[in-house]
């Protein structure tokens, strides 16, 4: 008789707590966390500053998802180039190797195209990760990408995740194929409109110059948070728009991006956020045994090549002067009046003391073969702006305009310059990259700068 009376009272307050819950419904206020990283390139091992590489990557990442109940984990473009797994095997085991590192989507990237965009399709095929683009399109409108946007749940907020590419993508139109790049804004208006019908919250992933995402946030107000990369020092500060926020980590894997949210789902709006970007420490963050693993084995499959000495630096060599280095070498193998180097061909430092094979080819990744061009002077005054002037040889500072010049340059260079001029100037295919000019140059001195 007790007992039932036990269960008859249980049963009743039972009721009484689910009528009570009904009448007042839990608040629209969820807390999230945006774990966000860009611009890997490639970089599988930790630099010289012991900063990086993807086995550390990931043991930091997941440090933070088991600290927090919902979270997810976002890539914001350029995966590939940068080291010699990427250069020899096009990319391709950056993405096998990138999938053990629990991201959730990815955005395309420039530097994705270029190994030409066909290779994408091969990423695609390879990757676990959610693949996301609005704005690659071809001439009658249709996206490379099936999907432009992917809805996620995370910590009961409905997330639609939108990608988005720069606009005037730096690669040669041979690399695109039958793809270009549309307006960033314009594209992305009719699909963020869509995405807010599904979910409770817009994020754009954008491999994406800053002026960009802070049109996004300026000009699509349905944008609550903009994840983005391209630049590879990252944000000191968070970009703010009436209270919706734009957040970029650093380039490499040296930092990883972490934006916690406290998210009203009903006024859809950020009611607090924290962001903070968190170095990857490889002296202090263990590295991944799994991803470790595959790391090692495939950096053992170039190290015959380019673990190699070539030679000794006696001082550190930024990169400006790693391209005023990169042009000496390149007037002195091919007896040329002037070289020029792109900026952005330039993509690491030479450390000092004893160099190897892969210092250089971590500066110049490209596979690009140098060339030598006959031109003018005039033409090629009109080749350069006033920013980035060319090496001359023999220690001259100005162009002859009567005079005809022979200019070493990369093949990229000079088909972008025949591109801009519509004129083809005469030019010699030297039978060897760039990268393995520098090297050759560079054993031959043995000596740096």
């Amino acid at each position: 008789m007790i007992a039932g009376m036990h269960a008859i009272v249980r049963i009743l307050i039972s009721g009484l707590l689910w009528v009570s819950l009904a009448a007042f419904p839990q608040s629209p206020i969820r807390d999230l966390t945006i774990l966000h990283i860009n611009d890997l390139h490639a970089r599988l091992t930790p630099n010289a500053d012991g900063l990086g590489g993807f086995a550390h990557v990931a043991t930091l990442l997941k440090r933070e998802r088991a600290a927090t109940p919902a979270s997810i984990t976002l890539h914001a473009g350029d995966f590939v180039q940068g080291t010699p797994v990427s250069t020899m095997f096009e990319g391709v085991p950056i993405f096998e190797v990138a999938n053990r590192l629990g991201i959730d989507v990815n955005t395309l990237g420039n530097h994705e195209f270029d190994y030409g965009w066909r290779k994408i399709a091969e990423y695609l095929k390879v990757t676990t990760i959610e693949t996301v683009n609005a704005n690659v399109v071809n001439d009658r409108g249709e996206r490379m990408l099936d999907k432009a946007y992917v809805v996620r749940e995370v910590g009961g907020v409905r997330l639609a995740i939108v990608g988005a590419l720069l606009e005037n993508l730096p690669v040669r139109a041979t690399e695109m194929g039958p793809w270009h790049v549309a307006p960033v804004v314009e594209s992305l208006r009719p699909v963020v409109a869509e995405a807010k019908q599904r979910a409770d919250l817009v994020l754009v992933l954008g491999h994406i110059r800053v002026r960009e995402a802070e049109q996004v946030l300026k000009e699509l107000p349905d944008v609550a948070v903009v994840v983005f990369g391209h630049p590879h020092d990252g944000l000191e500060k968070e970009l703010e728009q009436d209270g919706r926020i734009g957040v970029q980590a650093s380039g490499y894997g040296r930092d990883i991006g972490r934006l916690r949210l406290r998210y009203d789902t009903e006024r859809r709006r950020i009611v607090w956020h924290e962001w903070a970007r968190l170095p990857v420490d490889s002296r202090t963050i263990p590295a991944d045994p799994d991803v470790n693993r595959e790391v090692q084995a495939w950096e053992a499959k170039v190290s015959s090549v380019v673990d190699v000495p070539i030679g000794r630096a006696t001082k550190l060599v930024d990169r400006d002067a790693g391209r005023v280095l990169m042009e000496q070498a390149l007037i002195d193998r091919f007896k040329a009046d002037a070289a020029f180097i792109e900026r952005g061909s330039v993509r690491d430092e030479i450390p000092e003391g004893r160099l190897l094979a892969r210092h250089l080819w971590n500066m110049s990744p490209f596979q690009d073969p140098a060339v030598t061009l006959t031109v003018s002077g005039r033409e090629f005054a009109a080749l350069f702006p006033d920013d980035a002037p060319p090496l001359l040889a023999g220690g001259a500072t100005t162009i002859d305009p009567a005079r005809t010049y022979r200019l070493s340059t990369s093949r990229y260079t000079a088909l972008g310059w025949i591109e801009l001029q519509g004129k083809a100037f005469p030019m010699t295919d030297e039978g060897i990259t760039v990268r393995d000019a520098v090297i050759d140059w560079i054993k031959q001195r043995t000596v740096i700068p």
